[in-house]
C-alpha cells in the first residue's frame, strides 16, 4: 500500500513543473527535508569542531594579576613556539582578569572564585600567576605543589621560596618588560594535569 502510495505521488511529482512541483514537494515532505537539513548540519558542525578543536598543552591563571595583549601573546603564543608546538593544534588556555582581593567588587570575586573552583575540579588548572594576596590564599588552601618535585634544580637564588610552594618571578624578562609595579608569583596546582609542561614553563618564564 504505502509503496502503491509512492508510486502515485511520483507519479504527480513529474507531472508538474517549476513553481508547482517545488510547492508539492515541500507540502508533502517538508517534515523529512527538515529533518535531513537538521542532521546534515549538526554532522558538519561536529566535524568542524574536531577538525578545529586545540590540545591544551598547558592550562594558565592570572589571579590579582592582568596581562595586556602583548603579554599575553609571550605567556600562550610565545611559550607555545618555544616548546616547538603548532598553534594550530595546541593551545595554552588562559585565565585571565581572575581576582581574589579583598578590594574587588563581591560579586566579581566570588565569580572568579567560582571559576578557579570549577577549574580545580575539572584538573584544568596547571600555573597561577598572582600577587602575594592570591599566593596567600592557595598557599592557605593548600593548592600548591612542592615546586622542587617537578624540578630539583630551582634554587633560592632563582626565587624560589623555602618552602618550595612558589617562587618569586618578578625578575622574568617577560613580567619586568610588562612594568608590573608590584611583586609576581608562580605557584604550580598540586594535582596539575600538565606537570612537565608546568615545568617547561617555569623555564621559558625566567630565561
Amino acid at each position: 500500500m504505502q509503496n502503491t502510495k509512492w508510486k502515485e505521488d511520483w507519479q504527480t511529482i513529474q507531472s508538474l513543473h517549476g513553481r508547482k512541483r517545488l510547492d508539492h514537494i515541500w507540502t508533502y515532505y517538508k517534515i523529512p527535508i527538515i529533518l535531513v537539513l537538521i542532521v546534515v548540519y549538526m554532522a558538519a558542525y561536529i566535524g568542524y569542531r574536531q577538525a578545529t578543536r586545540k590540545e591544551n598543552v598547558l592550562y594558565l591563571a592570572l589571579v590579582n594579576v592582568s596581562a595586556g595583549q602583548d603579554l599575553t601573546e609571550d605567556l600562550t603564543t610565545g611559550f607555545l613556539e618555544q616548546q616547538g608546538l603548532s598553534s594550530e593544534k595546541q593551545q595554552v588556555y588562559f585565565y585571565n582578569g581572575l581576582l581574589l582581593s579583598e578590594d574587588a567588587d563581591p560579586q566579581y570575586a566570588y565569580a572568579s572564585r567560582m571559576k578557579i573552583m570549577g577549574a580545580l575540579a575539572a584538573d584544568q588548572l596547571d600555573v597561577v600567576l598572582m600577587d602575594q594576596e592570591a599566593r596567600d590564599a592557595f598557599v592557605q588552601e593548600e593548592y600548591l605543589a612542592d615546586l622542587r618535585t617537578l624540578d630539583p634544580s630551582l634554587t633560592r637564588e632563582e626565587g624560589l621560596d623555602e618552602s618550595g610552594l612558589w617562587m618569586d618571578v618578578s625578575s622574568s624578562p617577560l613580567l619586568e618588560a610588562a612594568g608590573f609595579s608590584d611583586r609576581v608569583y608562580l605557584g604550580v596546582i598540586r594535582e596539575s594535569p600538565n606537570p612537565d609542561r608546568a615545568a617547561a614553563f617555569i623555564h621559558y618564564l625566567m630565561s
